[in-house]
């Protein structure tokens, strides 16, 4: 195997396993690459104190002193002008928006680290020319150059953070970042009032040479930390990643949480190729803006989020009071040293955001956001109030700034640290380095803006609000609340990949009720072995070492893929499904054995309910079926991770179940084919056809009986036992003519068209405890049209339908509904190859469309039957899937299916993306 390549990464598809245990190691490479938020806040915070020292404004206007006994209007007018002032503030935030933009593009080419490192470059050379000036033109070319270098920083720290941080912390990890800005504003504040009396340059260079410290700890200290182990996956250097995580969680790579978590880093990102395929450079740009905006996972509706997120923080104008706050208390005229009750604001800034480090976990990002932005509001409100009211009173000057100290209280606890974590968490691998760079690239534009307009709102020769602009702040702070409330997920304690999950398949107003269900690894495929599928690995490492030029788009696997499935009568197995025990959620496979009775090891398991009371004989033992027994949802089956030939049942309490701040989940693993010594044979009956089966015991009843609350009984059909099938489904019946049951159905005689060629010569039919059939084979197309049905939003979980086969290609959705025959060519097949079926394929025969009931309105979060648009599945199938006029409120969904061919040559082991071919349609035939 090539170099970079990695044979096989062990995956799970338990949700709790996708990470490991968090280390001090991991807290601390962190909260270093955090560092970069102090010069951050430090070129933010110098230029506050710098515009208003005396020798600055002498040396920039040419206005002498004012005298000793000089008037308050004389004083007041020895500042910058407003044009001035705008420009000298504002131009730092043109360059970091153009910088965060290009960091964008430079953090997927040359790495996270390399980005950083050249960002913290770029800023010393600016922050040198700002260090030399001695007028207008270099400190403003200067403080151009290091914005784009603070760009660069401000943008892929972010990103390099949530990507390498442990999902449980990584709020407190980001918030930190906030944090180092906040010390950076605090040191700025601090140099300022101390340099402010110097009556030379010293007085404005000590405080921007400094920054250049900064600057060259970040670079130095990143450069010994690793790169982001989701950068490496994007390149194909899945070697190199699962290295860095065995780095950052101190695991050895062989460990099962190194492994899994890997595999689900690449399944993730293979997920997203195929939503939105790679391409050029420039369609690569196009891919952030693709999608519905009123669809939450869509890549343009998180690229507005991302962006207005950080608009959203500049409008709470927070950074009015750290850039304009000198001017503005010195414009107040009541007090004595405004440098001094800048560095107080500084300081309330400072104490308040760690505070978010345990908030941010403990409460989440969504509730934080909304109820800050409503005490900012308030505070903002007051202080204009005030203000405008009795702003001469030094009693109330004294009020305001209190409420001042308190409106920056809340930013500094909520929207301060939270708008960053967000945008680092809601964008998918391959748009993420760009979705992060124009959410930040956002923060600096209106961050200019606010800075160009400020001086002309507030300036005594132009504006001269004075209090009254904290009217305008409070204005859009409600915007801030409005927008929390309507637009803001909730991301806490889930990892990047899930976010992704949860974003397609709720709201933001939902969204905190939200839990993992599934992990990527288990839904793009994991092996019987309990690995990822080989071929997600060779797709993600060939996608990230290979260039596609863009003219050869079209020649792309995807758009390869796109051009094959057009053609007609082809699909291709989209997804594998078994059920070891019925009425049980699924396991996803990547490859699977055909047998006559099904997939192999497929409903040999079912539940009972035990009701020795009763009166009446037969009703001492119910089955269990999703239909009458929600509660079946909160199951789930996953491959054994520890034990080949196992599987694991997991029960997921419902959200309001016993444990407090989660759900409970309890574990049990069994055998496909369980040790049958000892164990009692009994007889059970399901859909009037009976077989012998074996009790499995009180360990196993006993967890069943736990979890439910009442008593279960749990059997299990042993290889080799099946049971008939009844009515007119089996291929034999459909030969002898035979009918029972609702035979006057028009959809119930399309089996009679299947051609005889493809019958074989079968004995008696057996299957275990499925339904009707051994298999049911739905399509994707159908699928998504039920989501199309549902709100924006939201998508139909296939494993509601309980498929085994699920094929991706049809021409039209329910195209499936006349299929009399399907062929399934494995991929290891060509043609003239020895084997069953049709060129080394396999035949299987389509013998009666499946009705639906009310199992597809199931809540699988609780366990019920859902009240929501959820539990209106069935009856929006009903408007027009009522094909069959014997069941009238039974929507068809799906074909029920039984192998063709001789007994002795049926089945095979066949794979996703084998081909499959429609060989008989009923409607053909008529």
């Amino acid at each position: 195997m090539p170099s970079g390549t990695l044979a096989e990464v062990s995956a799970t598809t338990d949700v709790d396993r996708i990470e490991a245990p968090i280390t001090w190691k991991a807290y601390l490479m962190c909260a270093f690459a955090a560092f970069g938020g102090i010069f951050f806040g430090y070129d933010s915070g110098y230029i506050n104190g710098v515009k208003s020292m005396r020798y600055f404004i002498r040396q920039q206007t040419g206005m002498p002193y004012p005298p000793a006994d000089a008037t308050d209007d004389e004083k007041k007018a020895f500042v910058l002008e407003s044009w001035r002032d705008s420009l000298i503030t504002s131009i730092l935030s043109a360059g970091t928006f153009f910088g965060a933009i290009i960091a964008g593009d430079l953090a997927d080419f040359i790495g996270r680290r390399l980005t950083i490192i050249s960002g913290c470059v770029i800023f010393i050379i600016g922050v040198i020319l700002q260090t030399a000036s001695s007028g207008l033109g270099l400190i403003v070319a200067g403080r151009l150059i290091a914005g784009f270098g603070v760009g660069f920083v401000s943008a892929i720290i972010i990103l390099y953070m949530s990507e390498c941080s442990p999902k449980k912390i990584r709020g407190a990890i980001v918030s930190g970042y906030q944090f180092a800005i906040t010390i950076g504003l605090l040191l700025a504040s601090c140099v300022d009032y101390g340099t402010q009396d110097r009556d030379d340059t010293g007085s404005y260079r000590i405080p921007i040479a400094l920054q250049m410290l900064w600057a060259l700890f970040l670079a130095a200290g990143i450069a010994y930390l690793p790169e982001s182990p989701r950068y490496l996956v994007k390149r194909g250097k899945l070697d190199q990643a699962a290295g860095v995580l065995s780095r950052l969680r101190e695991q050895p790579i062989e460990s099962h949480y190194v492994q899994h978590e890997l595999a689900e880093i690449v399944a993730n990102h293979e997920y997203e190729l195929q939503v939105v395929p790679q391409g050029s450079y420039w369609s690569s740009w196009a891919n952030c803006f693709k999608g519905s905006l009123f669809k939450p996972s869509s890549n343009l509706r998180r690229t507005i989020l991302g962006t207005s997120m950080q608009m959203m923080q500049q409008w709470t104008g927070v950074n009015f009071v750290f850039y304009f706050g000198t001017s503005f208390f010195t414009q107040l005229g009541t007090i004595s040293n405004p440098f001094l009750i800048s560095l107080i604001t500084t300081l309330v800034n400072v104490c308040s955001t760690p505070i978010s480090f345990w908030t941010i976990e403990r409460f989440g990002r969504r509730p934080l956001l909304i109820w800050g932005a409503l005490g900012m509001l308030v505070c903002e409100f007051l202080v204009a109030i005030m203000g405008t009211a009795d702003g001469d009173n030094p009693a109330t000057v004294r009020a305001m700034i209190a409420f001042i100290c308190i409106y920056i209280f809340f930013f500094a606890s909520t929207w301060g640290p939270g708008a960053w974590v967000v945008i680092g968490e809601i964008f998918p691998l391959p748009i993420r380095s760009r979705g992060v760079g124009l959410s930040t690239a956002s923060n600096w534009l209106w961050n200019c803006i606010i800075t160009v307009i400020t001086p002309y709102l507030v300036g005594s020769d132009k504006g001269n609000l004075g209090a009254k602009v904290f009217f305008l702040w409070g204005a859009l702070c409600t915007a801030c609340f409005v927008y929390a409330y309507l637009l803001v997920p909730e991301t806490k304690g889930l990892s990047l990949e899930q976010v992704d999950k949860m974003l397609e398949e709720t709201t933001p107003r939902n969204s905190a009720r939200w839990v993992p269900h599934s992990t990527f690894a288990g839904e793009m495929g994991v092996t019987e072995k309990g690995t990822l599928a080989p071929e997600i690995l060779e797709e993600v490492e060939r996608k990230g070492s290979v260039k596609i030029p863009e003219d050869e788009d079209q020649t792309s696997k995807s758009q390869l893929r796109a051009f094959l499935l057009s053609s007609a009568n082809r699909n291709d197995i989209y997804q594998l499904y078994v059920h070891p025990i019925k009425s049980l959620r699924p396991i996803p496979l990547t490859s699977a054995e055909l047998t006559p009775t099904g997939i192999a090891n497929d409903r040999r398991y079912m539940l009972f309910k035990r009701n020795p009371s009763a009166s009446d004989p037969a009703k001492r033992l119910q089955r269990m079926t999703v239909t009458f027994f929600a509660e079946l949802g909160l199951f789930t089956q996953a491959l054994s991770e520890s034990k080949d030939g196992n599987f694991t049942v997991t029960y997921n309490s419902p959200t309001g179940g016993p444990k407090e701040g989660g759900r409970e989940k309890k574990h049990m693993e069994m055998a496909f084919n369980p040790d049958t010594e000892g164990l009692e044979e009994l007889e059970v009956e399901l859909h009037g056809s009976k077989t012998k089966a074996l009790d499995m015991g009180r360990g196993v009843n006993g967890w069943f009986t736990d979890c439910f609350g009442w008593e279960v009984l749990c059997v299990y059909m042993p290889e080799g036992t099946t049971r008939q099938v009844l009515g007119n489904l089996s291929p034999n019946a459909v030969a002898n003519g035979t009918k029972s049951g609702n035979s006057n159905s028009w959809f119930s005689t399309l089996a009679a068209y299947v051609p005889e060629s493809l019958k074989g010569k079968q004995d008696d039919e057996g299957i275990t405890f499925a339904d009707c059939a051994p298999y049911l084979v739905v399509t994707q197309e159908s699928v998504e049209d039920v989501s199309s049905r549902l709100p924006d939003g939201a998508e139909m979980d296939v494993t509601k339908f309980r498929p085994n086969i699920v094929l991706e290609g049809a021409d039209e959705a329910y195209e499936e509904d006349y299929w009399g025959a399907i062929s399934i060519r494995p991929s290891t097949a060509t043609d003239g190859a020895p084997g069953v079926g049709h060129s080394g394929g396999m035949e299987m025969l389509l013998t009666q469309n499946c009705l639906r009931c009310q199992s597809l309105n199931i809540d699988y979060t609780n366990g019920i039957f859902a009240k929501d648009e959820v539990g209106m599945v069935l009856k929006k199938l009903m408007k027009d899937r009522r094909v069959d006029a014997g069941k009238k409120y039974s929507p068809v969904f799906g074909r029920y299916g039984f192998l063709g061919g001789d007994d002795d040559e049926r089945g095979g082991r066949v794979r996703v993306g084998d081909e499959v071919t429609d060989r008989a349609r009923c409607a053909d035939s008529e």
